[in-house]
């Protein structure tokens, strides 16, 4: 797909109630039949990142409160950003109230009514605003702070604005970057290109396997991948960027064993969908699951998956590869891995979430693979000891002693779950 902004009428409309934005969709669609609104309700998406630019959008929309808070605290706030979208904003007052003059000073592009939309006048302020955002950004690209801003280390790549690095790797570097495209902020994974004999760009192709499981597996707690490319003998990969974090983030206040169970509930069922799809994740870690909310995960980087299927040959066989903290025996001694693998890196979570220690611990990571294969299974401590069933099916040192499959650990973790609210409920 060619990257930049959509030919048609972009717009991200900042109203949390639905009616209302059900009501300006049909004056806009009247209009624009194929115009595309965006919806950022304030309570549930929360603010608007702070390097985030509207870039992508034509204008943008916003509502004069909602409970809990002002659009007029926004418009101050986003119209101070640098090369933000022109912004128009829905008023409940009446014209010529003191409210809608500290709209206008306070940067607003027009002012027009809410709950009382008089359509020509909405439409002529989203057609100006169209208008001067759309020539705004063809000077804009033509700067150099916009070809500095396009450049991601030593690769160029238009259509996405470079905001900050997230983190760096041994290849690959992670960017926080604004996609015009998606409309929204994503993360940039930026690889130089590694050939092997062949000449094939290795590099590519990791990042290709990824894009395609996340294509073939249609769940919501995947990760959402919006582009991969090559740029100056560079591969990327845009997908989306979760500003909570991960969950070693999410669990350094703590967690509740019940929010310990709910989280592995989620995972169990997310690797349930990749596995029914001939794909093991193998590397499943606190890093590589993200927070969409504080309380639902999106499981992230498939770079190491390896596709049961339809198998890419990325590695030499026999190579040991992952986290060793977070390894099954077999994965961490090179041997056969099948789906039980994750669940024992599940299992691995689990302990960690609820103790807030790793279960095998050593300065020298084989010793530590070691531990995996030998030492006796973790037992959690006395509060929660009735959940050390559940833990010994996830932590077998056989795959064959550990739960048939994801959907089997599933059940048991939400089963765990249900009867732990039970005992802390009373009921």
């Amino acid at each position: 797909m060619p990257r930049g902004r959509a030919t048609s009428m972009r717009l991200l409309l900042i109203e949390e109630d639905p009616q209302l934005r059900a009501l300006i969709g049909h004056h806009v669609s009247c209009r624009w039949p194929e115009a595309l609104i965006s919806a950022h309700p304030p309570i549930h998406s929360g603010g608007i990142p702070d390097e985030f630019l509207a870039q992508g959008y034509d204008a943008v929309l916003l509502a004069q409160h909602w409970p809990g808070g002002e659009g007029l605290d926004w418009l101050h706030e986003l119209t101070g950003r640098k090369g933000f979208a022109p912004v128009i904003f829905l008023a409940d007052a009446e014209p010529g109230s003191r409210l809608l003059e500290s709209a206008m000073s306070w940067g607003a592009f027009a002012v027009t009514g809410r709950k009382r939309i008089v359509h020509q006048e909405l439409i002529a302020a989203i057609e100006s605003a169209s208008l001067r955002q759309r020539r705004a950004l063809a000077d804009w690209r033509v700067s150099a702070q916009a070809l500095e801003s396009h450049r991601f280390g030593d690769a160029h790549i238009p259509g996405y604005r470079r905001a900050r690095l997230l983190a760096r790797g041994s290849t690959s570097h992670l960017y926080l970057a604004e996609s015009e495209k998606a409309g929204a902020l994503v993360a940039l994974k930026v690889t130089p290109s590694q050939r092997d004999e062949s000449g094939a760009d290795c590099s590519f192709e990791r990042f290709l396997q990824e894009y395609q499981i996340s294509e073939r597996v249609q769940h919501p707690d995947i990760v959402r991948l919006y582009e991969l490319g090559v740029a100056d003998d560079h591969a990327y990969l845009a997908m989306e960027y979760f500003p909570l974090g991960d969950l070693r983030r999410r669990m350094s206040p703590g967690l509740s064993p019940l929010e310990a169970l709910e989280i592995a509930e989620q995972l169990a069922e997310v690797l349930a969908a990749i596995h029914a799809a001939g794909i093991l994740h193998r590397d499943l870690k606190p890093g590589n699951v993200m927070m969409r909310t504080a309380h639902q995960v999106a499981l992230i980087d498939f770079g190491l998956a390896k596709q049961a299927a339809l198998e890419l040959d990325l590695t030499d066989k026999g190579l040991i590869f992952g986290t060793p903290h977070y390894m099954s025996p077999e994965q961490g001694h090179g041997r056969p891995v099948d789906e039980r693998t994750d669940l024992y890196s599940l299992g691995i979570l689990l302990y960690e979430m609820l103790t807030a220690r790793k279960p095998y611990v050593a300065d020298n990571p084989m010793t530590v693979l070691y531990l995996h294969a030998n030492a006796p299974l973790p037992q959690l401590p006395e509060p929660l000891l009735e959940l050390q069933p559940l833990l010994e099916g996830l932590l077998a040192k056989r795959p064959e002693d550990r739960f048939a499959d994801a959907a089997a650990a599933s059940a048991a973790i939400g089963a765990a779950r249900r009867g732990w609210l039970e005992r802390i409920s009373g009921t």
